[in-house]
């Protein structure tokens, strides 16, 4: 028996009562919801993610450098290798970390600072300024330096306001410069001074 013909159709062929989205009103074809849906939900994450980015992530700070990325990067490095002594320290017994301020710091600050690393590793607070710093009740001896000839022998970089660095670098007992940074948050970053130090020869 032939199939009837559905009214208003053609003969043998049954009109589809799935909705298929129609034209909009200018004319153009409106996508599936599915497509809609993705598109909204992609904007929404590229709004979030800018949010975060701008709430969590910080600019460079006057004490940074330009590139927060080159700063405190974690990779160590076989970096100049200096003379036996300079400016008063000496290099070539066993590692030593130089601590660069431009003050004297808080005694407080250093001590936990200097509590991180391990005996073998000698710690020396780098003063840069041409007034003496108060020593007292520092962990480490302080060594004045308004010349910055120290801090030019490790290479510390030169942070955004071109004053002296605040940072750090860690030189091994081969005399060779394995680490050096800006960390304007040096007093919470011990453990990585220590681990650092810890790690060469």
């Amino acid at each position: 028996m032939d199939n009837p013909a559905p009214i208003g159709g053609r003969p043998g062929r049954a009109v589809s009562r799935r909705h298929r989205p129609g034209p909009a009103a200018d004319g153009t074809q409106r996508p599936p919801l599915t497509a809609r849906a993705v598109l909204l939900s992609a904007g929404l994450m590229t709004v979030l993610l800018a949010v975060i980015v701008l709430v969590v992530v910080h600019p460079p700070g006057p004490l940074d450098e330009r590139t927060l990325a080159d700063q405190r990067n974690g990779l160590l490095r076989n970096g100049p290798v200096l003379p036996s002594s300079v400016s008063g320290v000496d290099f070539g017994t066993e590692p030593v970390v130089l601590l660069f301020l431009r003050h004297a710091p808080d005694p407080a600050d250093a001590r936990t600072f200097a509590a991180a690393l391990t005996p073998r590793v000698r710690l020396r607070l780098v003063v840069q300024t041409v007034a003496r710093p108060d020593a007292r009740g520092l962990p480490a001896p302080v060594v004045q330096d308004p010349d910055e000839v120290l801090a030019r022998a490790v290479d510390l970089p030169r942070p955004n306001d071109r004053g002296p660095g605040v940072g750090y670098a860690v030189i091994d007992s081969t005399r060779t410069v394995r680490y050096s940074t800006l960390d304007p948050s040096w007093a919470t970053n011990g453990f990585e001074t220590a681990t650092i130090a810890g790690g060469g020869p």
